[in-house]
């Protein structure tokens, strides 16, 4: 009688993502799990687990990153997809993450993504992005120390975990002032949790396209019609942040991330009641908070104003 054999004994050099990474339900944000398995005879081993180290951008494109515990590959995907990239291997073999917490973890994560930039990217190319990614993290930091100050001014206690945590109660406070990459996505946020002018609200978001994009799409106007937008849903969906700006209790009201994420989706279950495409249930929004005269740009923004008339 024939002896069975598993599968994944049989095979040699193949990586194969797990149905997670397949069908798009795992979360890429979340540091050191499982994105598959690595098949390689060698060191007695048959195969070696890819963890997630995060995104990276590479040119105008955006990768995760994975790779295995005491090993030098280096594993990136898009879309579903992930392979083993030929053309480099990191210096050194990836550190062990049994018994990291999550602070150094997330150390872990992007010391071998900068590892990893490094490898793939052109020496001019990766000094750039650095200088420019370290320039917005010194503006974020700058703009979150000012609204520190200006709620203790007011008589508020203020923490970079508070302003985090409005914005995500996953995030702490090096998601807030030490992103790994500088996004629309994260400018937006941070603008609205510290409840910002509309003009360093639109420059910060000015930069930080320039640096995603890599190209001078977003211009100024662009940036600040973002902003105007993103404040008036918000203050729709969020009362209490329109009458307290930076000094919102989140705990109390929920954070931002949830706030939007329910919109969404009662958004698209509406279109769907209805019939109606989900482009178009997008536009309906927009047209709503512009027609709506309750927030309006002669109101908006005055958050000082609000906060001194308490």
């Amino acid at each position: 009688m024939r002896k069975k054999t598993r599968a994944w004994v049989t095979k040699n050099n193949i990586v194969a993502p797990n149905k997670a990474l397949s069908e798009g339900r795992a979360d890429l944000r979340k540091l050191g799990v499982p994105l598959g398995w690595y098949h390689k005879r060698e060191k007695g081993k048959v195969r070696w687990q890819i963890l997630n180290v995060g995104l990276i951008q590479i040119g105008i494109t955006t990768y995760f990153v994975g790779v295995c515990q005491k090993r030098k590959d280096i594993f990136i995907g898009r879309e579903g997809k992930l392979w083993r990239y030929e053309g480099a291997l990191l210096y050194e073999p990836v550190p062990t993450i049994l018994g990291l917490d999550r602070e150094n973890l997330t150390a872990w994560a992007d010391a071998i993504a900068r590892a990893v930039i490094d490898r793939l990217s052109s020496e001019n190319e990766s000094k750039t992005m650095d200088s420019s990614n370290l320039r917005y993290r010194k503006i974020v930091k700058a703009l979150v120390q000012q609204r520190i100050l200006d709620a203790a001014t007011l008589g508020y206690e203020c923490t970079p975990i508070t302003f985090a945590r409005g914005i995500s109660v996953q995030w702490d406070h090096y998601d807030l002032l030490n992103p790994r990459m500088a996004t629309i996505r994260h400018a937006t946020l941070v603008s609205l949790v510290l409840a910002l002018e509309a003009e360093k609200a639109s420059q910060l978001i000015e930069l930080a396209a320039l640096i995603e994009m890599r190209v001078p799409i977003v211009s100024r106007e662009a940036a600040l019609a973002i902003y105007q937008q993103s404040v008036s849903l918000l203050a729709r969906l969020c009362p209490q942040w329109w009458n307290q700006g930076y000094t919102c209790k989140w705990e109390l009201v929920g954070d931002i991330d949830r706030l939007f994420r329910s919109q969404y989706i009662r958004m698209l279950n509406n279109a769907f009641d209805n019939g109606i495409q989900f482009e178009i249930a997008g536009g309906q929004v927009l047209q709503d908070m512009v027609a709506s005269e309750a927030y309006t740009e002669e109101n908006e923004g005055d958050w000082d104003a609000v906060l001194s008339e308490e």
